[in-house]
Order: structure tokens, then C-alpha cells, then sequence
């Protein structure tokens, strides 16, 4: 998975969760590969996956673009 990729999925998810709607109709392809790439079923919930968002940003050392993202549109409390 690109950054790009990841970077739009983490946009969307953030959306969805706000406002319950999607971006764009691809997001499902997206969330499957980062879901296979985690391990997980590809039926997470949109909070565990901006956790595992959030996981994949720190492992690739790019963390403090991840909370400047959620910092930007305020969805801290999507992580609790």
C-alpha cells in the first residue's frame, strides 16, 4: 500500500466517521488490502481501522504526519 492510498483512506475514514459517509466508492478495496496487511478481518469497525492506520504511519516512521491529520480535523475522540 502506497502513501497515497493510505493517506486518502485515513481522510475518508475520518470522514465517515464525522459526518457517515464515504470519499469515494473505493474505499472498500483499500480498507481490504490495509486489513490483510494488519491481519485483521476485513469487517473491522472504522475505528479500529484508524487505529490500524495510525499503526502503519508509525511503523513507516511517519507519525507525526498521522496526528497532524487528526489534529487538522479534530477526530481525537475517534481513537479513544
Amino acid at each position: 500500500m502506497n502513501k497515497l492510498t493510505l493517506s486518502a483512506l485515513l481522510l475518508d475514514t475520518i470522514t465517515y466517521l464525522k459526518f457517515g459517509y464515504h470519499l469515494a466508492p473505493n474505499w472498500k478495496s483499500a480498507k481490504n488490502q490495509l486489513c490483510v496487511l494488519l491481519g485483521q478481518k476485513t469487517n473491522i469497525s472504522a475505528k479500529k481501522l484508524l487505529h490500524g492506520i495510525g499503526l502503519v504511519y508509525k511503523d513507516n516512521g511517519l507519525e507525526a504526519d498521522f496526528w497532524a491529520t487528526i489534529d487538522k480535523f479534530k477526530a481525537e475522540k475517534f481513537l479513544s
